[in-house]
């Protein structure tokens, strides 16, 4: 923790310039129309990587670009979980067991190395349904970015009364048109401090009441590192919660999971994970 706050400049905390940042990343659909029963519709998760600016551009921006060329020849590409697993152009050569087995190698030495934290919520849209009648039922995705928000806000304040104030502010995928609009409301509804578990003197921490939106083609490391962390963060709380019982235990998805319940999520002094760096509602 100290080290994602060491070395912030004064005139960066005067001026409010964010110093940290949450990059954030969703799988899964908002809606609640459909059959909520089936697990491809149930469940809606946003993960949020805390990770100081600097250590972005400088560390992983560098250890993306390494990998993106060793393994695809070319540093603009676009990781992304749903083309690497089965190896689609330009991943081709994932098709390879021996090339897959080193990138993944290579790639878990990242997940490892990078120093970074973890917020990861899901909403159970089955159960959110049922607890509140479809009418009543809040925006799923407001629901999981307030609790990320709130998570977030969480860690700022504890790691200010240790190391001193600084702000952060949080980065997500454009989505575009429509749905960016509605981001950009929820997000400055929950800075405001009106959403469902208001957030307070949001002010003292987030260094601007606007979230931050970049198309994919903006070749972001941390969106793309997100990306790629948050199938597996979700799958763990889902197992956790017995709601998923098909996770390998020898499975690479197993093994990044280990790496972030041993020391990449956020979690209370007395090392508890569930509430802090992981949310599932309703619980």
């Amino acid at each position: 923790m100290n080290e994602l706050y060491a070395n912030i400049a004064m005139e960066d905390v005067v001026m409010n310039r964010p110093t940290i940042r949450m990059y954030v990343d969703e799988n899964g659909h908002q809606s609640l129309k459909g059959d909520l029963s089936k697990p491809d519709k149930r469940f809606l998760c946003v993960t949020g990587v805390i990770m100081r600016i600097e250590t972005h551009d400088k560390i992983l921006a560098a250890n993306m670009n390494d990998l993106k060329l060793k393994y695809f020849g070319n540093a603009d590409v676009i990781l992304h979980r749903r083309e690497l697993i089965p190896a689609k152009p330009p991943f081709q050569a994932l098709s390879d067991p021996a090339i897959r087995k080193q990138y993944d190698s290579d790639f878990l030495n990242m997940v490892r190395s990078v120093n970074y934290r973890v917020i990861s919520v899901v909403i159970d849209k089955m159960r959110l349904v049922d607890q509140f009648g479809l009418a009543y039922a809040r925006d799923p995705y407001a629901l999981a970015l307030e609790y990320l928000m709130q998570r977030y806000q969480y860690w700022m304040q504890s790691c200010n009364g240790r190391f001193g104030s600084s702000f952060g502010d949080v980065l997500a995928e454009a989505r575009g048109g429509g749905e960016d609009m509605l981001t950009k409301e929820t997000y400055n509804i929950i800075y405001r401090g009106m959403g469902y578990n208001k957030l307070e003197n949001a002010g003292e921490y987030f260094s601007s009441s606007q979230i931050k939106l970049k198309p994919k083609r903006d070749n972001v490391p941390g969106l793309q590192f997100v990306d790629l962390i948050s199938h597996p963060a979700r799958r763990y709380i889902l197992s956790k919660n017995g709601l998923a019982t098909d996770i390998k235990t020898s499975s690479f998805e197993a093994e990044i999971v280990n790496v972030l319940v041993k020391n990449k999520f956020r979690r209370s002094p007395d090392g508890k994970i569930d509430g802090y760096g992981t949310v599932i509602y309703p619980s």
